[in-house]
């Protein structure tokens, strides 16, 4: 009997449907800022936490330079069973599209952007530094106009010992 020759790991080669979605969406985005400039109603956002039910509370900044937070619904594609090729993680990078219908169904989260994708849409236009920058999750820190200066505390030192006892 000759050898079985469909064993392997095969299957774990191939693309997902999803993440070959994924990445025509970010594809075809690129491309329309090369050529139009601008977009409108998808933007660059970072996650700031996961709500349940296929919902995130994202954070972007608008072409105005105004930030905003809102609740998002992550596209269907996305849950599931395709999760396991696209995670949405806190503090993921994403594309989210305004839809228009209002409500809590606004905002949907249709791309989740690599970091090697991150890295190409920061040469095709400007992304916002609260957006992107890595560690702050504090939303309160991220509408301020300078989130360096929001929430600091500065102790100045004191030259009299405390005694212990009295306090």
């Amino acid at each position: 009997m000759p050898p079985q020759k469909n064993t392997g790991n095969k299957g774990a080669k191939r693309e997902t449907g999803v993440s070959m979605k994924n990445r025509r969406f970010i594809a075809s985005f690129l491309e329309d800022i090369r050529k139009e400039g601008n977009v409108e109603n998808v933007y660059v956002a970072r996650i700031m936490r996961k709500m349940g039910n296929g919902r995130v509370e994202v954070f972007y900044v608008d072409a105005d330079k105004k930030p905003h937070s809102v609740q998002a619904i992550i596209r269907g594609s996305f849950r599931g069973k395709a999760k396991r090729s696209v995670w949405i993680d806190d503090n993921s990078i994403v594309m989210v599209a305004d839809s228009g219908i209002g409500g809590s169904a606004e905002f949907e989260v249709v791309a989740v952007l690599s970091p090697d994708q991150l890295h190409d849409l920061r040469k095709e236009m400007e992304i916002d530094s609260r957006v992107v920058a890595f560690g702050i999750v504090d939303t309160a820190v991220l509408m301020s106009d300078n989130p360096l200066d929001a929430g600091v505390f500065e102790f100045e030192p004191t030259e009299e010992e405390v005694n212990i006892d009295d306090i």
